[in-house]
């Protein structure tokens, strides 16, 4: 022993002992030596239950690893408690750095972004660069599996992870001098990583052993540009409880390139390719509604919804197209990239509000609430635009009159044909806009209104020809009555009144191709000018047929919607029957069968298209 031992744990001069803990006098003892192969024991075992731990997520992975760890004291007594994992120092996912690299290759400032990931599964490289207009486009430019770089980690995954993640276990050991040279050569020779202007690392994982060891040798030999680390949400040291499939957050490394590079900014507009009608001339052209104006950008895991009102076009239910494009088409339609085209129904003339959700440049879809169908085979948009009608032929001007019985079996039968009445008003309104005029008489019994309301009786209702909103608001005051037989009804006075109508309306006031209709809605025919077998005569003595053959010779168009006749079969079922299809020889509807929408559209004329139907949603409604 030194005579002058320097107590610090320095040498001494003169010679080379150290004395670095308690003094020991003599050799190791039994109880000194098993306590240190405890501890050994002890500490290989805390290891392997370390890496299994993080290598599989759960407690039944780690259970399905049991053989495969090395065993701890025999005397350990109940399981020690799951270590606790490292939570090492990850790069941040969004830093100032990486967010200048995505604007500057959407800027075409660098021409691409090389990617690369050490994961569980494989050494990882992909390339990212922009497309014309500035989106991101990611292809695989060399990925690998650990197997192929190192034979020993070769087959299961739950082994080959294990190891990864630092643990040694009762099989072969990997040696890390060879773990270093196979990665270090693999990272020389790789043709995208030696040729990367700008490099980005993912560390998305923290503790494991050999990835961070790989991560290492790769800042050693290429210069990273920045680094990324998870996401918001995700797991930073890969014991999060997944399947156990990538050891991370659920996502491969295409994932998380895609989601770190929807943060960048959009280059160009991303907007819905409509159609536009002018409606001075009704010529039409097409018409770029943007939806994320160019600057646009998105925090990690973000989405952004647009919302936008368009319109339907002439057809009843017409499906259209929806294409969403990235950048200003021209005139011919060329100079976009098309992002996604779905298909809706929209209803004739009717506005519909439609969202879209942005998830990054490039990424445009509608959101859920939209009745869409699946995104199918992008269509040519100089073809479609080419394929646009020249115009729209509107139609003429319409005056529509309409008879309604107001009297009725109960209360619910009479409202049943006045809320008819207003739903084919109001449809007509919305196809057919400023050139429609509407008129409506409501007639009752004889018998009820001349002898039991009111000092002066109420026969007729009316509702000159006039703007449609006048006419439905008219009708909102209508009282139903009750009928007092089912023979007839007072439907002939109603056509005589609308003979005055019409006659008070000449051609001077209206356009000279101005179209006129009449729509009997009832359940009675009318009444004849004297008593015919058990059919009632008609106290003012009109007559029904020189009514009809008035309105015909001016030109009228008569239809009919009648409730079936569900009387007994006799004369009267005969003349009910010859009565309605007189009046309705110009059209004849049912109830239950024939809809408000289907009358209005054999009611109205048509609107038509200078061309082939238009594709496209209306970015303006036609009326």
């Amino acid at each position: 022993m030194c005579a002058t031992p320097d107590t610090g744990g320095r040498e001494c001069d003169g010679c080379s002992w150290r004395m670095w803990d308690d003094p020991v006098l003599g050799a190791l003892t039994d109880e000194d030596t098993e306590t240190a192969r405890t501890a050994l024991h002890t500490a290989q075992h805390a290891w392997d239950l370390r890496a299994a731990t993080l290598s599989q997520g759960d407690a039944e992975g780690v259970r399905r690893l049991a053989p495969l760890l090395r065993a701890g004291p025999e005397d350990a007594g109940e399981e020690p408690a799951p270590p606790s994992l490292p939570r090492g120092s990850l790069p941040p996912h969004d830093s100032a750095r990486w967010q200048q690299i995505l604007t500057d290759l959407v800027a075409g400032r660098i021409p691409d972004v090389v990617f690369a990931e050490f994961t569980p599964d494989g050494l990882h490289v992909i390339r990212a660069a922009a497309d014309r207009s500035g989106i991101p486009r990611q292809t695989d430019a060399g990925s690998t599996d650990w197997a192929a770089l190192l034979p020993l980690l070769d087959g299961d995954a739950a082994p080959r992870r294990f190891r990864l993640a630092g643990g040694i276990g009762t099989q072969e050991p990997l040696d890390r001098a060879e773990f270093d040279t196979a990665v270090t050569q693999w990272l020389r020779t790789h043709p995208a990583l030696t040729r990367a202007r700008t490099l980005v690392i993912l560390g998305r994982r923290s503790g494991w052993v050999l990835l961070d060891r790989a991560a290492g040798l790769l800042r050693s030999v290429h210069r990273a540009s920045a680094e990324l680390g998870p996401g918001p949400g995700e797991a930073a040291s890969g014991n999060d409880g997944n399947d156990g499939n990538d050891g991370n957050d659920g996502t491969d490394t295409a994932d998380a390139v895609r989601a770190a590079l929807r943060t960048a900014p959009l280059a160009v507009d991303h907007s819905l390719l409509l159609a536009r009608v002018d409606r001075r001339t009704g010529e039409v052209h097409a018409h770029t509604q943007v939806l994320f104006p160019a600057g646009s950008r998105l925090r990690r895991g973000e989405t952004a919804t647009a919302e936008i009102t368009v319109y339907g076009g002439l057809a009843a239910r017409a499906p259209v197209l929806l294409p969403v494009l990235a950048g200003t088409p021209g005139a011919d339609g060329s100079g976009a990239v098309t992002l996604s085209a779905r298909r809706t129904d929209l209803a004739a003339f009717a506005p519909q509000r439609l969202a879209f959700v942005l998830h990054g440049p490039g990424e445009v879809t509608p959101h859920e609430g939209a009745h869409a169908e699946g995104r199918g085979e992008l269509p040519d948009i100089p073809a479609l635009v080419g394929s646009l009608p020249r115009r729209v032929i509107h139609p003429p001007a319409l005056d529509v009159f309409l008879t309604v019985d107001m009297s009725g079996a109960d209360a619910d039968e009479t409202g049943e044909r006045l809320g008819f009445a207003r739903d084919v008003i109001a449809t007509l309104a919305r196809r057919h806009g400023p050139g429609l005029r509407v008129g409506v008489v409501g007639h009752y019994d004889h018998a009820v209104h001349e002898n039991r309301y009111g000092p002066r009786p109420v026969l007729l209702l009316r509702v000159p020809a006039g703007p449609a909103r006048a006419a439905l608001a008219a009708l909102t005051g209508w009282q139903p009555a009750r009928r007092e037989q089912d023979t007839a009804s007072s439907l002939e006075d109603a056509l005589k009144e609308v003979g005055r109508l019409v006659r008070a309306r000449p051609r001077t006031a209206r356009a000279p191709d101005t179209q006129r209709v009449l729509l009997v809605v009832g359940r009675r025919p009318p009444g004849l000018p004297e008593q015919h077998e058990v059919v009632p005569a008609c106290p003012l003595g009109a007559d029904w047929r020189a009514e009809l053959d008035a309105l015909r010779a001016r030109d009228v168009r008569v239809l009919a919607r009648a409730d079936p006749d569900t009387g007994p079969k006799g004369p009267v079922h005969h003349y009910t029957a010859s009565a309605w299809d007189a009046l309705g020889a110009g059209g004849s509807f049912r109830p239950g069968s024939d809809t408000a929408d289907d009358v209005a559209d054999t009611l109205a004329p048509p609107w038509r298209w200078d061309g082939l139907p238009c594709p496209l949603a209306l970015a303006t409604p036609l009326l």
